[in-house]
C-alpha cells in the first residue's frame, strides 16, 4: 500500500495529478476540501463548526481538522493506495499527521512537492475561474469552459476568487515559501522528499510522478 502526500502553492496541480493517478492506478484521493464539504453538509457538529473557518477563507485550526479525520478517514478502502492533498501546511502539523497515518497502520510512502516559481502561478491563478455552485475550477488558457462563462457541469456562472487576483497571489505565494522549507527540510531528513517540477504539461508531470515513484 503506498501512502503519499501531494503539497505546493496554489496552482500547481495537486488535484489534477492526483486524479490521474485515481484514474490510472487506482489511488483514493483524500483533501480536507472534501472533508469539511461533506461533513458540513451531512450536519455533522464538527463540520459546522470547521464551515465558520473555511466558509470564510480562512485554514481550519490544527486540533479541528485532525479531530475530523478518524471518522473522515473510515470511508475510504484501508488495502487501497492513499494520496492526501495539502494536509500539512506547517510543520507543526506533521505530528499529527504521523500518528493519524500511525492510526491506520499505515506509513507515509512519498512526500511530493510539485514546484512553481512566482512567475508560473500567477500566470495559473489569475487566469482560473471557479464554479460557486459545484466547485468546478476552470483555466482561460489551459482548461476552458465550453461555454464562456458558464460552468460546464451545472451551468452556473462562474467567477474568480479573491485569492486568484495578482496582489493575494503574489502575498500567498510569499507567504507559501516560507512556510514550507521546514516541511521539506524535515520530509528530506527522512528520505521521502520527492520533488517535481510542475511547469510542463499536466501529461509531463505525470508521466514524472510514475517515473519518481516507480508506479
Amino acid at each position: 500500500m503506498k501512502t503519499l502526500l501531494f503539497h505546493g502553492p496554489s496552482g500547481c496541480g495537486k488535484d489534477t495529478q492526483a486524479d490521474l493517478l485515481v484514474k490510472n492506478f487506482g489511488f483514493q484521493k483524500i483533501g480536507t476540501g472534501d472533508m469539511f464539504r461533506s461533513m458540513y453538509d451531512n450536519g455533522d457538529i464538527d463540520g459546522i463548526k470547521a464551515h465558520e473557518y473555511w466558509g470564510r477563507g480562512v485554514f481550519v485550526p490544527d486540533e479541528l481538522t485532525y479531530k475530523m479525520f478518524p471518522l473522515w478517514l473510515k470511508k475510504f478502502d484501508i488495502s487501497k493506495d492513499w494520496v492526501f492533498l495539502s494536509v500539512v501546511r506547517s510543520a507543526g502539523q506533521i505530528p499529527l499527521f504521523d500518528s493519524l497515518l500511525k492510526e491506520t497502520g499505515r506509513e507515509l510512502t512519498a512526500f511530493v512537492h510539485l514546484k512553481l516559481t512566482e512567475e508560473v502561478v500567477i500566470e495559473r491563478r489569475t487566469l482560473r475561474w471557479t464554479c460557486p455552485n459545484c466547485g468546478a475550477t476552470y483555466h482561460k488558457k489551459y482548461k476552458p469552459e465550453q461555454h464562456l462563462g458558464y460552468c460546464d457541469n451545472c451551468g452556473m456562472m462562474l467567477v474568480q476568487r479573491e485569492d486568484d487576483t495578482l496582489e493575494k497571489t503574489k502575498s500567498l505565494y510569499q507567504e507559501y515559501m516560507k512556510g514550507v522549507e521546514p516541511i521539506l527540510s524535515e520530509y528530506r531528513s527522512r528520505g521521502i522528499l520527492v520533488e517535481v517540477d510542475a511547469s510542463p504539461s499536466i501529461e509531463e508531470i505525470h508521466k514524472d510522478i510514475i517515473s519518481k515513484l516507480s508506479l
